[in-house]
């Protein structure tokens, strides 16, 4: 319902953020295609290792900004969801959004990199646990953003709304991801509508000249498959977008179960 009613409005908030950082990526992304291509003609020991610094860079630089840019999702997202719960979401402008988002943006990174350890040590862990938590964890996000305390903090206050809670939340997470995947396809299809427009060209030109495969990459670096990336990325932001909201419905539930917050603003109410 919440989607129904919201879908549009909170669209226009992430492609206000997104869309420039999704053409940054996709502009990386077809740069390192190009420098494979390049690869080809590396003739000695000093133009290799040019090379690999350039596509070692190339995939830090991605890295990199898709981490600022997914923690951004994640504030955009939650912000919008609580100035909803507060009834003024609607009548607020994109740019007060981001302004709200940003004063919660470097706890959400901090946060990330604490659930990114967390996980990681499941994954080493018999593995199972890393994926169990993998599908749990974001919801300290949900806790961070609206609860006034310090990103740290989220992570016990978390584990105390999950008490007995775990396996619901672990669902909830697969839910929310299979649907993004779902959405993320449909975002998907202009790059695979050019790729299998330009495979038959692209197998007659490696036909043609064998011993020259960079036109391989070369297909993946022009502006319309930087288009194609840059749609695709977007499209990831709203789908992730969905499930952080998933989760931010999952923490009001589990709060209302611990706390019964809901039922004491109405006993609170009877005085008005």
């Amino acid at each position: 319902e919440f989607l129904r009613e919201n879908m549009g409005r909170l669209f226009l908030n992430l492609l206000f953020i997104g869309g420039p950082i999704a053409l940054l990526i996709s502009i990386l992304f077809t740069n390192l295609y190009s420098s494979f291509g390049d690869a080809f003609d590396v003739q000695d020991e000093s133009q290799a290792l040019d090379f690999f610094a350039v596509i070692g860079g190339s995939y830090f630089m991605i890295f990199l900004v898709s981490w600022l840019a997914g923690s951004m999702v994640i504030c955009v997202s939650f912000t919008y969801l609580r100035l909803y719960n507060e009834g003024i979401a609607k009548e607020t402008a994109v740019s007060d959004v981001f302004r709200l988002a940003l004063k919660k943006y470097g706890g959400v990174l901090l946060l990330g990199v604490l659930i990114a350890i967390m996980v990681f040590f499941g994954f080493m862990f018999f593995f199972l646990p890393g994926i169990f938590l993998l599908f749990v964890l974001p919801l300290m996000f949900a806790t961070y953003m609206f609860e006034d305390i310090p990103a740290p903090s989220a992570i016990g206050r978390t584990f105390t709304l999950l008490k007995g809670k775990w396996w619901c939340t672990f669902g909830i997470g697969i839910v929310g991801y299979i649907l993004a995947y779902v959405i993320q396809l449909v975002f998907s299809v202009p790059t695979m509508i050019f790729y299998f427009a330009n495979i038959f060209t692209l197998i007659e030109e490696t036909a043609n000249n064998p011993e020259d495969p960079s036109v391989v990459f070369d297909m993946f670096s022009n502006g319309y498959m930087t288009a194609a990336f840059a749609i695709s990325m977007v499209g990831g932001y709203l789908s992730y977008s969905i499930t952080l909201i998933a989760y931010g419905y999952q923490y009001a539930n589990l709060v209302e179960r611990s706390e019964g917050r809901g039922l004491m603003n109405e006993i609170a109410d009877f005085d008005k």
